[in-house]
Protein backbone atom coordinates (compact mmCIF):
# COMPACT_ATOMS: atom_id res chain seq x y z
CA UNK A 1 0.00 0.00 0.00
CA UNK A 2 1.05 3.35 -1.04
CA UNK A 3 0.84 7.17 0.61
CA UNK A 4 1.19 9.95 -1.23
CA UNK A 5 1.00 13.08 0.09
CA UNK A 6 0.90 16.54 -2.27
CA UNK A 7 0.15 20.03 -1.95
CA UNK A 8 -0.69 22.40 -4.84
CA UNK A 9 -2.36 25.69 -5.66
CA UNK A 10 -5.73 26.77 -7.00
CA UNK A 11 -5.13 27.74 -10.64
CA UNK A 12 -8.47 30.22 -10.20
CA UNK A 13 -10.16 31.42 -7.36
CA UNK A 14 -12.15 28.54 -6.21
CA UNK A 15 -15.65 28.17 -4.66
CA UNK A 16 -17.30 25.42 -2.53
CA UNK A 17 -19.62 24.55 -5.22
CA UNK A 18 -16.31 23.25 -6.83
CA UNK A 19 -14.67 21.64 -3.97
CA UNK A 20 -18.10 19.67 -3.51
CA UNK A 21 -17.65 18.52 -7.52
CA UNK A 22 -14.01 17.36 -6.71
CA UNK A 23 -15.24 15.49 -3.57
CA UNK A 24 -18.45 14.03 -5.26
CA UNK A 25 -16.61 12.00 -8.28
CA UNK A 26 -13.80 11.42 -5.34
CA UNK A 27 -16.05 10.05 -2.95
CA UNK A 28 -17.74 8.25 -6.22
CA UNK A 29 -15.19 7.00 -7.91
CA UNK A 30 -12.00 5.80 -4.99
CA UNK A 31 -14.16 3.38 -3.27
CA UNK A 32 -13.99 0.86 -6.56
CA UNK A 33 -10.67 2.04 -6.72
CA UNK A 34 -9.64 0.95 -3.16
CA UNK A 35 -8.25 4.21 -2.56
CA UNK A 36 -8.99 6.62 0.54
CA UNK A 37 -7.84 9.67 1.56
CA UNK A 38 -8.03 13.30 3.24
CA UNK A 39 -8.37 16.84 1.17
CA UNK A 40 -7.67 20.15 2.91
CA UNK A 41 -8.13 23.57 1.21
CA UNK A 42 -8.42 26.96 1.93
CA UNK A 43 -8.30 30.00 -0.36
CA UNK A 44 -5.30 29.00 -2.41
CA UNK A 45 -3.95 25.72 -1.51
CA UNK A 46 -4.69 21.96 -1.64
CA UNK A 47 -3.10 19.56 0.67
CA UNK A 48 -4.22 16.02 -0.15
CA UNK A 49 -3.53 12.54 1.00
CA UNK A 50 -4.39 9.23 -1.16
CA UNK A 51 -3.79 5.77 -0.01
CA UNK A 52 -4.23 2.20 -1.93
CA UNK A 53 -2.85 0.08 -4.00
CA UNK A 54 0.72 1.48 -6.17
CA UNK A 55 -1.03 1.27 -9.14
CA UNK A 56 -4.59 3.25 -8.16
CA UNK A 57 -2.88 5.90 -6.74
CA UNK A 58 -0.22 6.37 -9.47
CA UNK A 59 -3.02 6.59 -12.00
CA UNK A 60 -5.10 8.79 -9.43
CA UNK A 61 -2.53 11.28 -9.13
CA UNK A 62 -1.19 11.71 -12.63
CA UNK A 63 -5.31 12.59 -13.47
CA UNK A 64 -5.26 15.05 -10.79
CA UNK A 65 -1.78 16.12 -12.02
CA UNK A 66 -3.73 16.85 -15.19
CA UNK A 67 -6.80 18.71 -13.32
CA UNK A 68 -6.52 22.21 -14.72
CA UNK A 69 -7.72 23.72 -11.51
CA UNK A 70 -4.88 23.59 -9.99
CA UNK A 71 -1.20 24.03 -10.68
CA UNK A 72 2.77 23.93 -9.13
CA UNK A 73 2.13 20.16 -7.75
CA UNK A 74 4.51 19.07 -5.53
CA UNK A 75 5.03 15.52 -3.91
CA UNK A 76 6.05 15.90 -0.02
CA UNK A 77 5.64 12.36 0.48
CA UNK A 78 5.22 8.78 -1.20
CA UNK A 79 6.11 6.39 0.81
CA UNK A 80 5.08 2.34 0.75
CA UNK A 81 3.20 1.76 4.36
CA UNK A 82 1.75 -1.03 6.46
CA UNK A 83 -1.86 0.12 7.41
CA UNK A 84 -3.85 2.59 5.71
CA UNK A 85 -4.34 6.21 8.20
CA UNK A 86 -7.62 7.02 6.02
CA UNK A 87 -9.53 3.88 5.06
CA UNK A 88 -12.60 4.73 6.58
CA UNK A 89 -12.26 7.53 4.19
CA UNK A 90 -12.63 7.56 0.41
CA UNK A 91 -12.22 10.97 0.83
CA UNK A 92 -12.90 13.05 3.39
CA UNK A 93 -12.67 16.67 3.11
CA UNK A 94 -11.46 19.34 6.39
CA UNK A 95 -13.02 22.66 5.72
CA UNK A 96 -11.12 25.80 7.29
CA UNK A 97 -12.62 25.99 11.00
CA UNK A 98 -11.23 26.46 13.93
CA UNK A 99 -9.71 23.27 14.45
CA UNK A 100 -8.07 23.83 11.11
CA UNK A 101 -6.53 27.22 12.63
CA UNK A 102 -5.59 25.62 15.97
CA UNK A 103 -3.38 23.16 14.31
CA UNK A 104 -1.82 25.44 12.19
CA UNK A 105 -0.88 27.32 14.66
CA UNK A 106 0.40 24.31 16.52
CA UNK A 107 2.61 24.10 13.44
CA UNK A 108 3.85 27.99 13.81
CA UNK A 109 1.71 28.71 11.07
CA UNK A 110 -0.80 31.93 11.10
CA UNK A 111 -2.22 31.12 7.37
CA UNK A 112 -2.58 27.74 5.29
CA UNK A 113 0.57 27.52 3.32
CA UNK A 114 1.41 23.72 3.18
CA UNK A 115 4.77 24.67 0.81
CA UNK A 116 5.91 25.08 4.83
CA UNK A 117 5.43 22.08 6.27
CA UNK A 118 7.19 18.72 6.03
CA UNK A 119 5.84 15.28 5.11
CA UNK A 120 5.37 14.60 8.75
CA UNK A 121 3.86 17.73 9.74
CA UNK A 122 1.32 17.75 6.57
CA UNK A 123 0.67 13.77 7.82
CA UNK A 124 0.03 14.80 10.93
CA UNK A 125 -2.17 18.01 10.24
CA UNK A 126 -4.38 15.99 7.97
CA UNK A 127 -4.71 13.24 10.74
CA UNK A 128 -5.36 15.15 13.06
CA UNK A 129 -8.44 17.29 11.16
CA UNK A 130 -9.71 13.72 9.91
CA UNK A 131 -9.89 12.90 13.62
CA UNK A 132 -11.77 16.02 14.96
CA UNK A 133 -13.45 16.47 11.77
CA UNK A 134 -17.36 16.48 12.70
CA UNK A 135 -18.05 16.03 9.24
CA UNK A 136 -19.07 12.05 8.48
CA UNK A 137 -16.71 9.61 6.95
CA UNK A 138 -17.36 9.26 3.18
Amino acid sequence: MIRLIYFSCAADELTMADIQQILTAARRNNPSQGIGGMLCFERRYFLQVLEGERAAVNALYLDIADDSRHQDIQILSYEEVQQPAFQQWSMGFAPSNDDFYRLLSELGQNQFNPQAMTADQALHFTLQLAQQTQIQPH
